[in-house]
């Protein structure tokens, strides 16, 4: 095994879910709006899929976040800056924190092998949460730079192509069972399910782990 990718976050930094969305909800109820809560944190969700789906025109995730909250204010008649919005609940993605394991977790790994970040996010995000971690690592993808988002095939192919890989040189780490194994398991690549809150379940991964350490204990060989 010659690579690990690993994913940002949920993985390598810690994130809540759902912020982004009570966020926007909330000015335009303050406003006036009268909002069905789930159906809100549904249609947030399905925007962002299908603007990143494969087929689709590439966006990067702050014109994403912009049209969607355009497309909000819009609807509810609501007087706000849709890009400015975009880029405070970028701001606040920017301020994210390691898990306490990853920086000693990649440091050991990075003796023995290449070790990736692939993560759905826009450049500038991605690297303000490593400096602000003092995370480092030989390679960063982002869904900006390869113009392709996971789960779709080129996201992963790209990272192969560019560093002449095969997919069985590769071993992927993430949370999500769309983007960080059903996806790279698409183009052959072996995986690591990251269930931190220990749910279970079986995807296809080929190990599951609930802390990176687990990744020192057999999974990952010098």
């Amino acid at each position: 095994m010659k690579t690990l990718i690993f994913d940002a976050f949920g993985t390598l930094f810690e994130v809540s879910t759902g912020g982004s969305a009570k966020t926007i909800m909330k000015h335009i109820t303050d406003c006036g709006g009268i909002v069905d809560e789930k159906a809100f944190h549904e249609e947030w969700k399905s925007y962002y899929k299908s603007h990143t789906a494969a087929g689709c025109k590439f966006m990067t995730e702050r014109e994403i976040f912009t049209a969607r909250n355009r497309m909000f204010y819009d609807r509810y008649h609501i007087s706000r800056e849709a890009e400015a919005d975009a880029d405070i609940l970028l701001a606040a993605a920017a301020m994210r924190t390691a898990y306490p394991e990853t920086g000693a977790v990649l440091g050991e790994l990075m003796k023995h092998h290449q070790v990736f970040i692939g993560s759905n996010t826009d450049n500038d995000i991605l690297k303000a949460v490593m400096n602000r971690n003092a995370v480092s690592v030989h390679k960063v993808y982002t869904s900006e730079n390869l113009k392709s988002y996971k789960p779709n095939r080129s996201f992963f192919e790209k990272i192969l192509a560019e560093n002449n890989l095969s997919p069985e040189d590769v071993l992927f780490i993430g949370d999500s069972v769309s983007d960080d194994v059903l996806g790279p398991m698409a183009v052959g690549i072996r995986t690591v399910w990251v269930d931190r809150n220990k749910t279970g379940g079986v995807f296809g991964q080929d190990y599951t782990v609930t802390d990176l350490k687990d990744l020192l204990c057999g999974i990952v060989q010098p």
